[in-house]
């Protein structure tokens, strides 16, 4: 388990499934991330269940305060070699949006990684019009590096899709200023 601020980190369980089947087809849910589609249960336990299976390249967590689960974390592509991982996030949990949940499980799990896993780089895209996920990022020290061009589709029409990383060296100087 990682103990952040408000929230904990844990290993996903079957459980989890539930929550993750609900979120996933809630339009609402999933209008920044391209993904709306529906999803049945048995796919939502197959995603979950993926997602528990252990991966020298991946590191996939449940995100609860107290006994609630509100979402899923994670790095995957993990390169030892080259100490570096891409973070993923989602927050299902609408009741919980805009109070800062994001942005503390992206800086438990960056801490983690940093300190335990001793990655070097973190990064990330991000969809550049959604911007409450843009000012998490950068909160926690995030830095933008590039775009997509029209990197993905939504809504009829291509859209640009933006780079951001968080260096272990930026990553320790932010610790030091809090």
């Amino acid at each position: 388990m990682i103990h952040g601020q408000k929230i904990t980190l844990r290993a996903i369980e079957a459980d989890d499934s539930f929550g993750y089947h609900h979120w996933i087809n809630d339009e609402e849910t999933n209008q920044w991330r391209g993904l709306y589609h529906p999803t049945s249960a048995d796919e939502a336990a197959t995603w979950i269940e993926n997602q528990r299976r252990k991966s020298p390249t991946e590191l996939s967590l449940a995100i609860d305060i107290g006994d609630e689960h509100l979402g899923f974390i994670g790095l995957r592509e993990i390169c030892p070699r080259s100490r570096r991982a891409e973070i993923w996030i989602y927050i299902g949990s609408k009741s919980h949006w805009g109070q800062g949940v994001g942005q503390d499980a992206v800086q438990s799990i960056c801490d983690y990684a940093f300190l335990q896993m001793n990655l070097n780089r973190i990064w990330l895209e991000c969809n550049p019009e959604f911007a409450p996920v843009v000012k998490c990022y950068q909160k926690v020290g995030f830095v933008e590096e590039g775009r997509l061009r029209e990197g993905y589709y939504r809504d009829g029409q291509y859209r640009d899709t933006c780079i951001m990383a968080l260096l272990k060296s930026d990553w320790e100087k932010n610790r030091g200023r809090k």
